[in-house]
């Protein structure tokens, strides 16, 4: 099927290619540096495959760049179809940011058939990629590989460096600005993850259960086990026995919270929360933004701080 939308979008690109205008728009927030000597010049165009990957390449790239996001707000960049207009955006695009890892399997087969742009960042590097099991305990075995590593601080540092890369590569002469903006990201991020180091440094437990297994990195960061509900793939649901199972380990260990992602369908979770008598706490997994999210101007940093404050309660942490 993505072939045949491919196809068409391509024909579609084809009969508008007379006339096509760059627009220069700015993407900088929350203090991104700007080159007041790039005025008149054309903009740098990127599509990204999900929300912090976004945030990070306005941040990088201020006002030199123009970000456009393919996923819609609220949806999931897991199991995302592309349609026509996506397809003409990606391919008039300079450069396609995404995560990588098996995350984004309709990116895989642009990039497989030649039809993404020239510039591919793939943020998330194979090279410190891990597997964990069930349990949240990182193994040697052939479980799934864990993209989600944007929401461990230390790790987005690693994307943050790959995306500036490719915005070097696209555009060298903004190499001063871009560098500028990364390393002002990067403080931000080991911030961020100073917050996180001293806000779980003394915690009475050790486990938080989540609807989706998409915390690993995070947890192992930081010291704790993170358990999903749903798999790694939010589509993959446990059978009624492990849920089952989960549910009286839940009740056993008298853990009080559900941590769950605003994104994710919250069925099993309130399954869970009924029969354990526990309470719903958000934990954000930010592949992507509600619209009411993106509405109230929450970001990246807020979201993560958010999900600091969830599991400070959740894992009764000192205060």
């Amino acid at each position: 099927m993505i072939l045949n939308l491919i196809s068409r979008a391509y024909l579609a690109i084809s009969l508008a290619a007379i006339g096509l205008a760059m627009i220069a728009t700015s993407c900088g927030e929350n203090g991104a540096s700007t080159d007041g000597d790039f005025a008149g010049s054309e903009t740098v165009r990127v599509v990204v495959s999900m929300y912090p990957l976004e945030y990070f390449t306005g941040q990088i790239g201020g006002d030199r760049v123009q970000v456009d996001e393919v996923v819609p707000s609220g949806g999931d960049a897991h199991d995302f179809e592309p349609t026509p207009g996506d397809l003409r955006k990606i391919a008039g695009a300079d450069v396609i940011v995404y995560n990588g890892l098996g995350f984004e399997s309709w990116i895989d087969a642009l990039l497989d058939s030649g039809d993404a742009p020239d510039i591919a960042v793939q943020a998330s590097s194979s090279s410190v990629a891990r597997h964990f099991d069930a349990n949240g305990v990182a193994t040697d075995s052939d479980d799934d590989t864990d993209p989600h590593m944007w929401l461990d601080p230390v790790l987005a540092v690693t994307q943050a460096r790959a995306i500036t890369e490719g915005l070097v590569k696209a555009d060298p002469d903004g190499r001063v600005v871009y560098l500028a903006n990364s390393d002002s990201l990067v403080d931000r991020l080991t911030g961020l993850d100073g917050l996180f180091m001293e806000g779980l440094g003394s915690c009475s437990r050790d486990t938080f259960i989540t609807s989706h297994d998409s915390f690993n990195y995070m947890a192992a960061r930081y010291g704790v086990n993170a358990v999903g509900i749903n798999g790694i793939n939010p589509e993959s649901e446990p059978s009624p026995r492990a849920l089952a199972d989960l549910s009286n380990a839940i009740s056993d260990s008298g853990i009080g919270y559900v941590l769950v992602s605003p994104i994710d369908s919250d069925r099993l979770s309130d399954t869970v929360a009924r029969e354990t008598d526990v309470e719903s706490l958000p934990l954000h997994t930010l592949q992507n933004l509600t619209s009411n999210q993106k509405e109230s101007g929450e970001t990246y940093f807020s979201l993560m701080e958010q999900n600091l404050a969830s599991l400070v309660t959740a894992l009764e942490c000192e205060q």
